[in-house]
């Protein structure tokens, strides 16, 4: 302030003494205080940083823009704040809202008597946001949207509230403002929802394009598969418009295992003769699998050449026959099983050498026959069976205890073979040790001669009995 308003204003302030001292006081140093900015503010703008807060939530991002009278911005200016619904929002002088109820609000900030008035809304308060499903997959093909309900005070849904939504991986799945999700390359993403101060989350898992169809080749009804041998299957998995999906994982099974299995790779072996149903399963992640099937029917494989072994045999008469095996071959040389195949089999002389079903033969008496055995009605060549006498084994001599002088009595011989079988029709040879007491003449007829022992022996083939003792009494 200068000197010279000072004083004048000094003399002024005695003139006027009659007035209030106080009056005069302020137009004193009114008179004599120069402004520190001389520019008016002429227009005040204020616009909220959001439009709504929740009820207990405090706010303060306004933006206040102050302008002169040549629609410049000033700076450097506070306000006065004031709301003119407290009972549904408070202001505090630094500018912070508080939500009190729900309902509108209107804020006014003013500076230097010019005013301006925002409108605020007050919302009840989401407590939780309900996201529906919860996860889920997805196909690359697919886009779905997630359904969101919010939840406030009481349980009740809430409305016309700001949902925000982000994914964690854009390159696996993209989501938009109203929560579609589109699927981008294979992969897991976890979708976050915002809503107020809450916020949840959803699981997508994106999975490849789903078989519609699976193709089994060679395509035609029903496959024969020969009994012990094998045929290979593949499997193609098709989307709905049956292009080929690359890479897709297929499961085979057999409807019965015992006739026909398959293996991972579509082999199928004949087990059994019968029929079974092979089926192929695309599985696909989500959705229900895609399958196909064909009937497998096992058969015979045709044979080609039988033989018999072992080649020739010899046999005894009555001695336990002996097993013959048939072999059955195809026209590769493969030998074939005989389960489920037609065998029979034959002797051309059954009084020399029979043989069963089973391919046992036994001699029944001396001499020469063929046998032949049939498989599925190839006949094998005939292999000779000759049948002999068995061997005497053993020579068991019985007498009579005594015999009188000047009798004659009939001995009796028992030859067996190896089995103990008994044997007829051998010759037999005998002899006494004491001619003086005893004769025996070639077919052991023994003759008394006189009072006193001997020894009766027979030999049959070289095998001699013990000796037995005959007595001769007067």
């Amino acid at each position: 302030m200068g000197v010279s308003c000072v004083l004048m204003q000094s003399r002024k302030l005695m003139m006027r003494i009659g007035r209030s001292l106080l009056a005069g006081a302020v137009l004193l140093l009114a008179a004599c205080t120069e402004p520190t900015d001389p520019v008016a503010v002429a227009t005040i703008q204020l616009l909220p940083g959001l439009d709504s807060v929740e009820v207990g939530q405090t706010y303060s991002g306004w933006v206040v823009t102050l302008r002169d009278a040549n629609g410049d911005i000033i700076t450097g200016r506070t306000p006065t704040w004031e709301s003119l619904h407290p009972e549904v929002a408070t202001v505090d002088d630094n500018g912070v809202v508080t939500g009190v109820t729900s309902g509108g609000a209107n804020i006014s900030a003013t500076i230097e008597g010019k005013s301006a008035l925002a409108t605020i809304k007050v919302l009840e308060p989401i407590l939780s946001i309900i996201a529906t499903p919860d996860s889920f997959d997805l196909p690359l093909t697919t886009s779905r949207t997630i359904a969101v309900q919010l939840v406030g005070p009481g349980g009740q849904a809430l409305s016309n509230r700001t949902v925000t939504w982000a994914t964690s991986d854009p390159g696996i799945a993209s989501v938009s403002s109203v929560g579609m999700v589109t699927p981008i390359a294979a992969g897991t993403v976890t979708v976050t929802i915002y809503a107020g101060t809450k916020m949840a989350t959803v699981r997508v898992r994106v999975v490849a394009e789903p078989a519609s169809s699976v193709r089994i080749t060679p395509q035609q009804p029903v496959h024969v598969v020969r009994l012990g041998q094998a045929i290979q299957l593949t499997a193609e998995c098709l989307n709905s418009t049956s292009q080929v999906l690359v890479g897709r994982p297929v499961t085979w099974n057999s409807s019965n295992p015992v006739v026909a299995t398959v293996s991972g790779t579509g082999l199928v072996s004949g087990g059994a003769l019968g029929q079974a149903n092979i089926s192929a399963t695309c599985v696909n992640v989500g959705t229900g699998n895609a399958s196909a099937q064909v009937s497998v029917q096992v058969t015979l494989v045709p044979v080609s050449s039988v033989s018999i072994t072992p080649s020739p045999v010899n046999l005894f008469v009555g001695w336990p026959g002996q097993q013959l095996t048939a072999t059955a071959r195809d026209s590769a040389q493969n030998v074939l099983s005989l389960q489920g195949r037609s065998v029979v089999w034959s002797s051309d002389n059954l009084p020399v050498a029979t043989v069963s079903n089973q391919g046992v033969v036994a001699g029944v008496m001396t001499g020469l026959a063929h046998v032949q055995v049939a498989v599925d009605g190839v006949s094998s060549a005939a292999i000779n069976v000759s049948v002999q006498n068995a061997p005497v084994a053993s020579v068991v001599v019985t007498v009579p205890p005594q015999l009188k002088v000047g009798s004659a009595h009939q001995m009796s011989v028992t030859l067996r073979d190896a089995q103990g079988n008994v044997l007829s029709g051998r010759v037999v040879t005998w002899s006494s040790s004491n001619q003086g007491v005893a004769t025996i003449d070639g077919n052991g007829v023994v003759q008394a001669v006189s009072a006193g022992p001997t020894n009766i022996t027979a030999i049959s083939e070289g095998v001699v009995s013990l000796p037995v003792q005959l007595t001769v009494i007067p």
